[in-house]
């Protein structure tokens, strides 16, 4: 009996299955990578946002005093179609009293009952008034052709590694209070 000579094709056969199982190792990472995304996706990312409120009687509130607000910012023009920066440092004053007006009126709301959801609201009237005063800071320099923000584009300060005006709209989304959004006004 003669036996056939294998030897030549056992390493081509090695390589096939080593490439075979090479091509399997890659398709199934691919398939538990892109299962792990789903599942993150539509399981663990569907968390709560972390400052949704769930008292409503004051986001209600909010939201209906913030209209108000926004209906005088509405009526101004932006700061960017006035002529001068004197012109719009001016726009932005008038701008910003009628922000201190709305935050003040937002203090005197009634607190959400919950002690977390309080000190959020807190967090976030303190990020209105520091938006406030880098409004105040940037009509001054507007002022000012010395100031090194003089027609510059406006910059807001920074909270956690986010501009404070992103954190106060985000709470503002969240929680369904969209007239409560920092005004776009300086353009």
């Amino acid at each position: 009996m003669v036996v056939p000579d294998t030897s030549a094709t056992e390493p081509s056969d090695r390589r096939t299955g080593l490439r075979r199982l090479g091509v399997i190792a890659v398709v199934v990472s691919f398939v538990g990578i892109w299962g792990y995304v789903m599942y993150l996706t539509f399981f663990e990312g569907r968390a709560e946002p972390r400052d949704r409120m769930g008292d409503t009687r004051f986001t209600a509130a909010a939201e209906e005093t913030c209209a108000e607000s926004t209906a005088f910012f509405e009526s101004l023009p932006f700061a960017n179609e006035v002529g001068s920066p004197a012109e719009r440092a001016d726009l932005l004053d008038e701008a910003s009293d009628e922000l201190e007006v709305m935050v003040t009126r937002l203090e005197g709301l009634v607190p959400p009952r919950d002690a977390d959801e309080a000190v959020a609201v807190e967090r976030w009237l303190d990020d209105y008034r520091t938006f406030i005063q880098d409004r105040r800071e940037y009509a001054d320099a507007q002022r000012d052709p010395s100031s090194d923000r003089y027609d510059q584009p406006f910059a807001v300060t920074d909270r956690g590694g986010f501009q404070i005006d992103v954190l106060i709209d985000d709470f503002a989304l969240i929680n369904d209070m969209d007239s409560c959004e920092t005004p776009d006004d300086v353009g």
